[in-house]
């Protein structure tokens, strides 16, 4: 493998049509191996395409342990670590001591793996990667070894919903959870015996120092993450605080939620005759003939698509139209995270990284009222990622 690129090999596999994404989130032989399923989906991969990499991967990683001699595989002193921009998560259960006093080990055991393992959907749903499980808590990393445009809020994101969905298990749990934003190392790091890709800074430990502030149900985010957030942010600036291991104060912030980007633009929209147009001529079609259709808007980055298309919801809404939308991961998509899922729950009302009992609700609420017949129930619960019934799943 010595002479042989990371897009050598995507080619000889018959997947070169994935070498510009690899290259492009800075994927290369030293990362492979962490690459997990989730993140092939979120690089937008197809299911086929996936299982044939992660084939490769494993064959790739079994080859390169046999033809590596003892002598030269790294060590912590010898590893190259690579400076990334991420944000780091942890979540940590509250009260986990009470909790475990009133139960034997085993139960203890199983309580914990459903904990992580609702946690660690969440990160993957969101594009993150599962860094490590520390006793009852789990520190998760978006933006290595992939990286997005938005980590930062992916990170606050699923802080909320790791909230939700600790509240949904049995028992039910309450979490604590810090997301810090900055520099870190990412590297594998270990000895010859053991290796694991992991990161490492002054971020990770003000996650955790956060994670520590902050009290049963709270989610306490850094000033990069807030400055990140922008407008989008539901929630309360708590002022400086004196951290353990931290020189000077640091400011912090309370997440109460998160919002969608401002509707509109504000100011005059100038020009663009021909596609406002366009817009109009598609409004009038529709009051006349009670009919959609779908408009398609691509240009080249910085023309002003989004301006827009704010302009176009602001026209439909003086026509009398309700505006819904929602922001569609930009490498590739997750599960639950395609249009037409994002749009179906933007028309329920539902949040980003809504819990399965909310979803279900909301479900069972618009068949109460009518909108939609029983017999549809199987569509709608695949669409809100819903497991099915009993009556369904054979369906």
């Amino acid at each position: 493998m010595a002479n042989l690129d990371i897009s050598d090999w995507l080619t000889e596999l018959g997947l070169g049509d994935y070498v510009e994404v690899f290259v492009e989130n800075r994927i290369d032989f030293d990362v492979l191996s962490e690459l997990a399923e989730a993140d092939l989906r979120e690089l937008g991969l197809a299911l086929g395409d996936r299982k044939r990499l992660l084939k490769a991967i494993d064959g790739f990683a079994n080859k390169h342990i046999v033809e590596t001699p003892a002598a030269e595989i790294a060590t912590p002193n010898s590893v190259v670590g690579e400076r990334r921009q991420v944000a780091v998560l942890f979540a940590d259960i509250s009260g986990f001591t009470t909790l475990s006093s009133q139960r034997d080990a085993e139960e203890i055991h199983q309580m914990l793996n459903h904990f992580f393992a609702a946690v660690d959907d969440v990160v993957q749903r969101f594009g993150g990667s599962v860094d490590k499980h520390i006793g009852d808590a789990v520190m998760a990393v978006f933006g290595a070894p992939v990286a997005h445009t938005d980590d930062p809020e992916r990170a606050v994101r699923a802080a909320l919903a790791v909230h939700d969905a600790a509240a949904e298990l049995d028992p039910p749990m309450r979490v604590h959870a810090g997301v810090a934003a900055g520099q870190v190392v990412a590297s594998n790091t270990g000895s010859a015996a053991h290796l694991e890709y992991t990161v490492t800074g002054e971020t990770v430990n003000l996650a955790s120092r956060l994670t520590d502030l902050a009290t049963a149900g709270e989610t306490l985010i850094s000033g990069v993450v807030h400055d990140a957030l922008n407008d989008r942010l539901d929630g309360e600036d708590l002022g400086k605080k004196s951290l353990p291991g931290r020189p000077n104060p640091v400011g912090v912030w309370r997440v109460n939620g998160l919002g969608e980007a401002r509707v509109y633009a504000e100011g005059q929209f100038i020009g663009r005759a021909a596609e406002l147009a366009t817009f109009n001529s598609a409004l009038d079609a529709a009051v006349r003939n009670s009919q959609g259709e779908t408009l398609f808007i691509r240009g080249e980055a910085g023309i002003g698509k989004t301006r827009l298309l704010h302009e176009y919801q602001r026209l439909s809404e003086e026509r009398g139209f309700q505006s819904h939308g929602g922001q569609v991961l930009d490498f590739g998509v997750g599960e639950g995270q395609d249009a037409v899922r994002v749009l179906l729950r933007s028309l329920l009302g539902l949040t980003p990284g809504a819990g399965q009992n909310v979803r279900t609700t909301a479900a069972e609420r618009i068949i109460d009222d009518g909108l939609i017949g029983p017999e549809l129930r199987l569509h709608l619960y695949d669409l809100l990622s819903l497991p099915q019934g009993e009556m369904q799943r054979p369906l």
